[in-house]
């Protein structure tokens, strides 16, 4: 067993085992599985049809996945987000409640089941970008941060056997999310074209 400790503000809280999740297998890549699929384009979707989010949450919820559902609508606030994901993500109470201490934590605080693994929903994501963002440079806000730090918790963990994707709502079907852990965004596949989203 190996563990490790590092010399941030949140601990390492789990410890890797060679008995975690194994990878995904060539079959499952043949057959185009879907949490295959968004792992293999980075980890976080994009939705704005909620038929097709309800459709891909249940497959997951199907295959052992736990869901974390966040109304990203209710977050007013960058302190109300981080609020909200400190509570549903089950943080320490050290939790320091900025942009820094979130990019630890989700990295080394996040509990991620076997089997399957873990899904956090981020339904009505544009309001809240909207909310928080306004005046920001494109690519240099909080919304941006957060899905940039879930991106590069995507790559570690994995590296471990343990899953999180990453499915973002949004009303807004032009809204970007480029670069997110050196990664964009992509929509879904059914809503990947332009036509698809009302464009």
């Amino acid at each position: 067993m190996l563990t490790t400790r590092p010399n941030n503000a949140c601990r390492l809280s789990w410890l890797v085992e060679f008995d975690s999740m194994a990878p995904f297998t060539a079959d499952d890549a043949n057959a185009q599985r879907l949490d295959w699929a968004i792992l293999r384009d980075g980890g976080v979707y994009l939705y704005r049809r909620p038929e097709f989010l309800d459709e891909d949450r249940g497959w997951l919820e199907s295959n052992d996945y736990r869901l974390i559902w966040f109304d990203c609508a209710e977050w007013g606030s960058e302190s109300e987000m981080h609020r909200a994901l400190k509570e549903g993500l089950s943080f320490p109470d050290y939790y320091g409640n900025n942009l820094n201490a979130f990019d630890e934590c989700v990295r080394d605080d996040l509990a991620i089941p076997d089997p399957g693994g873990l899904v956090l929903v981020l339904n009505h994501y544009d309001r809240f970008a909207k909310s928080v963002d306004v005046g920001t440079p494109k690519g240099q806000g909080v919304a941006d941060a957060i899905l940039d730090a879930f991106a590069r918790a995507i790559r570690q963990h994995m590296l471990f056997g343990k899953r999180l994707i990453i499915l973002v709502q949004s009303d807004d079907p032009l809204i970007v999310f480029d670069g997110l852990g050196g990664v964009r965004a992509t929509w879904n596949s059914r809503e990947w074209l332009n036509k698809n989203r009302g464009l």
